[in-house]
């Protein structure tokens, strides 16, 4: 009897084992993620775009300033892209230029040409969290939201909160907690729309009771196969400031060559 209980109890604490390395799988919040990498690497997928912005820029005092410009965007291999941007109005940031180098894991190259100086300056650590041209984004955000899609269990930590509705579409609420100190941010959060894994609203959290930016998407349409927010909010809790970027003439797969991304191009003030 002694043998045979012995025996008995041994399996017992086999299959416990197994059963508690089953519950040890990754949180739903990667496999969510995951889903959205393979749409976005495959149905998806796009090597180049084009895009004409306007950004209305409302401060704490509800004055307006806007803001015109191209963007053309690059993908490279390994979740490397270049973006370039063009000002065209109004005429205080007319001719500026701005061109980042994304990389993930790392912080973004990134360069503004400044028209008036006649001369290319490069975005430093001690700079990216200075306002991209008056608008609610700074530097080190653009690099952010540019490079959250690749973002790796080894980058960021994410966990499923739980369902939430954002702007009529139900969502995954996600939060991530960065490993990285160059992120910059104690968490973010995320939501996910549940039928098509596009991003409806981002906030970075510091150590306050608000977020520091609020970021949502909205007028999600198609391009082709490619789902695209037409309109996005940013903004600044503790200053009361809000950017719009309205998006149009939106274009994929134009075949853009890869000298467009280049230092020299950022003083032809367009394409």
């Amino acid at each position: 009897m002694g043998p045979r209980m012995t025996l008995h109890s041994a399996l017992a604490t086999v299959l416990a084992v197994l059963a508690l390395a089953g519950t040890g799988r990754a949180d739903p919040a990667r496999e969510i993620l995951d889903r959205r990498k393979t749409l976005d690497d495959t149905t998806r997928h796009w090597d180049d775009r084009h895009v004409r912005m306007t950004f209305k820029i409302t401060d704490r005092r509800g004055s307006d300033r806007n803001r015109e410009l191209e963007l053309y965007e690059r993908r490279e291999a390994g979740d490397e892209r270049k973006t370039i941007v063009f000002f065209l109005a109004p005429a205080e940031v007319k001719g500026t230029g701005f061109l980042a180098y994304t990389h993930p894991g790392k912080p973004a190259e990134q360069w503004l040409y400044l028209p008036e100086l006649k001369r290319v300056r490069q975005i430093t650590a001690h700079s990216r969290n200075e306002s991209f041209v008056g608008t609610d984004l700074t530097y080190h955000d653009l690099d952010l939201l540019n490079e959250m899609g690749s973002w790796t269990e080894s980058d960021a930590g994410a966990t499923l909160k739980g369902e939430e509705v954002v702007g009529g579409t139900p969502c995954h609420q996600i939060e991530y907690a960065p490993h990285r100190e160059d992120i910059g941010y104690k968490r973010v959060l995320l939501w996910l729309g549940k039928e098509d894994l596009m991003p409806r609203r981002v906030e970075f959290w510091e150590d306050a009771a608000e977020p520091k930016k609020r970021i949502v998407q909205s007028d999600i349409r198609p391009v082709g196969t490619v789902p695209v927010a037409y309109r996005v909010e940013v903004e600044t809790p503790a200053t009361g400031s809000k950017t719009a970027i309205d998006s149009s003439d939106v274009q994929f797969d134009l075949k853009l060559e890869p000298e467009l991304f280049e230092q020299r191009y950022l003083e032809r003030g367009g394409r």
